[in-house]
């Protein structure tokens, strides 16, 4: 990756981790992604738990299996060809986070769209924006409060995830007119959380 930002480094090692063993077939390696990307972003999936999940022990035990049981690398297949989010394929990324949010819901007890970004955008850089409290506040306030309507051929979609979704298009889309080129997913993160962007 090219971009400079604060902590490059420790996202490109998440990444290059994903990349290198992107599938869903080994406990240990699916264990390893969910431990390093959920505590590295603040969603580990056994904060708020309980007794749902002992970490460590139930990550690698119960969890990991589960996951490797399930269709995500599947799901992930449906999608590995956005290099682009628009209004043509969004019904597919947000079908992905709505499956993979209710499966890991099943799983943990509580809701995870943050965690669910979050571990599928390391997956698919191109494909998944970083939903979390600040990114939100942030994209509200650059493109206002307005009402953006889910589209009818989305289907399948966390209704709170997709409207975040479709402000970073917004966003992304308004900030490219000026000449620029389009944001990507990781761009428009560090830009949202106030990092600032290197030269376009």
């Amino acid at each position: 990756m090219d971009e400079i930002f604060p902590w490059g480094w420790g996202n490109e090692v998440l990444y290059r981790m994903c990349r290198e063993r992107p599938q869903h077939t080994d406990n240990d390696v699916i264990s390893g992604k969910l431990w390093l990307i959920g505590r590295a972003y603040s969603a580990a999936i056994e904060r708020g738990a309980g007794d749902a999940i002992i970490a460590g022990k139930d990550l690698h035990q119960t969890i990991a299996p589960e996951i490797k049981a399930s269709p995500l690398d599947a799901w992930l297949k449906e999608i590995s060809d956005i290099e682009f989010v628009d209004k043509e394929n969004l019904s597919r990324v947000l079908a992905v986070h709505q499956r993979f949010t209710l499966l890991m819901k099943r799983l943990t007890k509580r809701e995870r769209r943050s965690f669910t970004s979050k571990y599928l955008h390391f997956h698919n850089p191109n494909a998944f924006f970083i939903y979390d409290s600040r990114a939100t506040a942030a994209v509200r306030k650059c493109v206002g409060r307005r009402r953006f309507p889910i589209p009818n051929s989305c289907t399948e979609a966390d209704d709170v995830y997709a409207t975040f979704v479709l402000r970073c298009i917004e966003f992304r889309d308004t900030d490219a007119k000026s000449g620029q080129p389009p944001l990507t997913p990781r761009q428009l993160d560090q830009l949202l959380l106030g990092y600032g962007l290197p030269p376009r």
